[in-house]
């Protein structure tokens, strides 16, 4: 596999940290009140046996879950409490731009990020360009670097997989735009390229910015199988034998920024309709 490098969108979004560190919410208070209450139990058991058999093994053997149970109830609580203490009340708002302004069926988040996939146009000919688009937002108070693997496939000129790293400010929308050819040998019919997506957190958690889609599960990593379709026919070879253009990665939304900047996006839609031919 390649050494990935990582990219920035071709507009920087220079909007800066915010937020909690880490992420203090139900599930971390949850943990440190069992955690208490079991360090309470671990306590209450080692009086009780220190009071019958004074000096024992066995009041070593409660002793040592005790303590342990409330550190880590100690620890729990002061995150929740820093998490707290770090929650902005005038955060911004997300733009909410995979969901609203593109309307795409959002069913998990990957450490607060949104993603989608899939190939335009999505049926072409052999020999045939098509985009490999992949659609990314930050729901988080603070930056994220996707991990961006896709899966080797011979058939559209990619031996082996290969990853890249993807650079995402707080609350940013972008998409990584990546031409693909097929190859003339391959077989007609329907394909997929696996997309596989997991997040990096520099700087922390951060927290949900508000607008943002609420009660989606969490995932640790996205899988995403892209489909297209293969015809029949072949691409003329001056389309075949065209080189590919250089991969972009362009910025969509930012919350530093009045509205979303869907111009380039509709260019590039635009740029293949035009190429491609008629009834495929």
């Amino acid at each position: 596999m390649n050494t990935p490098t990582l990219l920035k969108t071709e507009t920087p979004d220079l909007t800066p940290d915010s937020g909690p560190v880490c992420r203090g919410g139900m599930k971390a208070a949850f943990y440190s009140i069992v955690a208490l209450f079991a360090g309470v139990v671990s306590i209450a058991l080692l009086l009780r046996h220190a009071a019958v058999h004074a000096r024992t093994p066995a009041t070593v053997f409660f002793g040592i879950p005790a303590a342990v149970f409330l550190c880590l109830a100690a620890w729990g609580f002061w995150k929740v409490y820093s998490a707290w203490r770090a929650t902005r009340n005038d955060a911004p708002y997300s733009r909410a731009v995979l969901a609203g302004e593109l309307g795409f069926d959002l069913l998990c988040t990957c450490r607060d990020v949104v993603a989608a996939a899939f190939f335009l146009p999505d049926s072409t000919r052999r020999g045939g360009t098509m985009r490999l688009l992949v659609f990314l937002e930050n729901y988080a108070s603070r930056h994220r670097v996707a991990n961006l693997r896709l899966g080797h496939l011979p058939g559209l000129g990619r031996p082996e997989a290969t990853l890249t790293r993807l650079h995402l400010a707080a609350g940013q929308a972008a998409v990584y735009c990546l031409p693909v050819r097929v190859s003339p040998g391959l077989a007609p019919g329907n394909h997929h390229l696996s997309v596989r997506l997991w997040m990096d957190c520099p700087s922390g958690a951060g927290q949900r910015l508000p607008g943002s889609r609420r009660h989606m599960f969490d995932a640790r990593m996205t899988r995403i199988a892209a489909p297209f379709d293969v015809a029949e026919d072949m691409a003329p070879s001056a389309e075949a034998d065209a080189p590919l253009p250089a991969p972009r990665y362009i910025s969509l939304a930012s919350v530093s920024e009045p509205a979303p900047r869907m111009g380039e996006l509709l260019a590039l839609v635009e740029e293949t309709a035009a190429r491609e031919p008629a009834g495929t």
